[in-house]
Order: structure tokens, then C-alpha cells, then sequence
């Protein structure tokens, strides 16, 4: 399903409304106490425009650290596009409560691109094994929790031939869910490969050998293979 999605005190969506840029929120990391981190990519026209929000950025309170990563991302896509003409990559220290990822991450909806927010507005396209009418509601609860707005774009049911889910992302335990989740939000099953596997080893701060027992235990069960 694809969302848009507005919510109070978000530094994402007040920095896309402040300055000319887009922002692709690729990963939302773990969470320490009250603080998130966040890998996202900013987008524009021109390179002063990203000069511009990332200086915002830093002047929200909500926001403890905006730390560049030089060449990490060569291009960025969004369906099928390059964004913008510049892009630049951020990881960010922020607030937990400052973002709705939580909400939607803990209720089994999985992230299924990047978060593309812009002009003020988050547009999220999730996975989930939940019934129409239960996500409906859920996302309800969600709203109301945030004092959100909270429009579905577009809802359809994924089966494969025998009419069943595919796969299904609840079956993975939490950490093979996050090493397979952050695999695939870093372009590790893109073709060329956006990053090795040591590269998502390091980052997870794991062995290699440990991010491919995980890798390969997920895929198992997500392909319905011993």
C-alpha cells in the first residue's frame, strides 16, 4: 500500500516545507532509549539548495547530530528515477518521538522503498500481512496517537499464482528481519550491488559470515525453501 502521510513536529517533513529539497529516508536504525538514527538522502536541483537543508536540519532540537557520508550513495533512485540533479547523504541522531516509523514499524508493516518525503508531505509504500479492514484501523490508531494525516493512496493485495502471500516478513525473527530489511533498503539485492557484504557487516557491526547466516536463514524462509 502507499500512504501520504503528515505528522506534527517531524524535522523531515518541516525541512522539505522550509527549503527546496526532497529527502529519501533509506534506513531507520535501531533505537537507544528516546534516540533514533536515521541513513537518508537529500535531493534537489542544485547543490546550494542541500547546503540549505542540511543547516536547517541542524536547527531542529529534535535533532542531535547530522553527520555527512561522503560518496556513499552514487545515485539515489525513486521509482525507477533519479531524484534530483544533487543529492547528499545524511546519518542522523534525532528524537525517536520526532518520527512515525516507530508507529508503523511495531504494528508488522514493513518498509517496502524508501520513505520519499516532500513538499511537507511522507509518502510511504509498506508490506503487510494484515487483513483490509485491520489496517484501516490500524492506521487509524496511528493517526490519532500522532495527530496525523494519514491518506491511502492506493491498497492491493500481492498474491503469487497459488493465491497465497508470497512471503511473509513475520515469520523472520526481529534480527534476521532487520539484517534482511537493512539489506535490501542499502541496495544489496540490486543488480549491480549498491553494497558488499562486509559493507552491511560493518555497519551492523557483525561478522560477515554472521549478516550471511542471518541473510540466508531470512531468504529461506521467505522463499518457502528448506
Amino acid at each position: 500500500m502507499t500512504l501520504e502521510v503528515w505528522h506534527p513536529g517531524c524535522w523531515t517533513i518541516e525541512t522539505t516545507e522550509a527549503t527546496d529539497v526532497g529527502i529519501l529516508g533509506r534506513v531507520v536504525s535501531r533505537t537507544t532509549g528516546a534516540r533514533s538514527k536515521a541513513f537518508v538522502t537529500l535531493y534537489a536541483d542544485r547543490r546550494r539548495d542541500l547546503d540549505d537543508a542540511v543547516e536547517t536540519i541542524r536547527t531542529f532540537p529534535q535533532v542531535h547530530t547530522a553527520t555527512e557520508v561522503p560518496n556513499s550513495t552514487p545515485e539515489a533512485v525513486v521509482q525507477g528515477s533519479k531524484p534530483g540533479n544533487a543529492t547528499r547523504d545524511l546519518l542522523i541522531e534525532h528524537e525517536a518521538g520526532s518520527q512515525i516509523s516507530g508507529a508503523f514499524l511495531s504494528r508488522d508493516f514493513v518498509t517496502a522503498q524508501p520513505v520519499n518525503t516532500h513538499d511537507g508531505r511522507e509518502q510511504w509504500n509498506l508490506l503487510t500481512m494484515r487483513t483490509r479492514r485491520d489496517v484501516r484501523d490500524t492506521l487509524d490508531t496511528i493517526a490519532t496517537a500522532h495527530d496525523a494525516e494519514i491518506t491511502v493512496s492506493s491498497l492491493a493485495r500481492t498474491t503469487n499464482t497459488a493465491g497465497e502471500a508470497p512471503f511473509s516478513i513475520t515469520s523472520l525473527s526481529a534480527r534476521q528481519r532487520e539484517v534482511f530489511e537493512l539489506a535490501r533498503a542499502r541496495g544489496y539485492y540490486e543488480w549491480p550491488k549498491q553494497i558488499s557484504g562486509t559493507e552491511l557487516a560493518d555497519e551492523l557491526d557483525i561478522a560477515t559470515a554472521t549478516l550471511h547466516e542471518h541473510l540466508h536463514k531470512a531468504e529461506a524462509k521467505l522463499l518457502g525453501t528448506p
